[in-house]
């Protein structure tokens, strides 16, 4: 997997009428991964125009997915994931009940080895930034079979080769997006989130 297919963008705050320019300058970055959140400004139109617009070439899912109704609401709109913040069987169940890919939110052992139980496809470790960097490879010894972990919340410029280092992707926000940034501040945190994270050429 390329390095960036291992970043997911989380376009909190993001309004329809941008989501579609938005959304073609990660992917000029090669970012193709988007996480439309719920608490953005009629997230479902803006799920609905990225998915029309730019079809499988971009996976586009909801983010801060709380109920089962979110879930409906995403299907609906052409999401392909819903992200929770936490562990809630009956949005997990929901989502794979309409064929959704399923990350969500743990952050305890018992959380994890619940989340394993109900068929996750990935962990995502909510808030990431609390914990250390190499906490999946702390947790993955009980476990058994093959568990994908997402970081998510505290990746940044400074730390997104660490978390790379040891997460199979990481979800990043503000690094790369705020509510109402232009397009070209966009591609400028592309551009520096993607040379902050090559550590290869360290």
């Amino acid at each position: 997997m390329t390095l960036n297919a291992r970043i997911v963008a989380i376009l909190r705050g993001i309004t329809p009428q941008e989501s579609v320019d938005q959304v073609a300058c990660l992917l000029e970055h090669g970012i193709a991964t988007v996480e439309i959140t719920t608490n953005s400004p009629d997230w479902a139109t803006s799920l609905a125009r990225v998915h029309e617009a730019f079809g499988h070439a971009v996976q586009c899912g909801a983010g801060t997915v709380l109920t089962p109704a979110h879930v409906a609401t995403c299907a609906q709109a052409g999401g392909q994931f819903i992200l929770t913040p936490n562990l809630d069987a009956r949005v997990v169940k929901a989502a794979q009940d309409y064929g959704l890919r399923v990350c969500a939110g743990v952050f305890t052992a018992t959380e994890i080895f619940t989340a394993c139980e109900l068929g996750v496809d990935v962990l995502k470790v909510f808030p990431a930034g609390a914990l250390p960097f190499n906490y999946p490879q702390i947790i993955k010894g009980p476990l058994s079979g093959e568990v994908h972990f997402s970081a998510v919340g505290g990746v940044e410029v400074e730390n997104v080769a660490d978390f790379l280092r040891h997460y199979d992707s990481v979800g990043v926000g503000s690094a790369l997006y705020r509510p109402g940034q232009r397009v070209a501040a966009t591609a400028e945190q592309c551009r520096k989130l993607l040379n902050a994270a090559d550590f290869s050429r360290r």
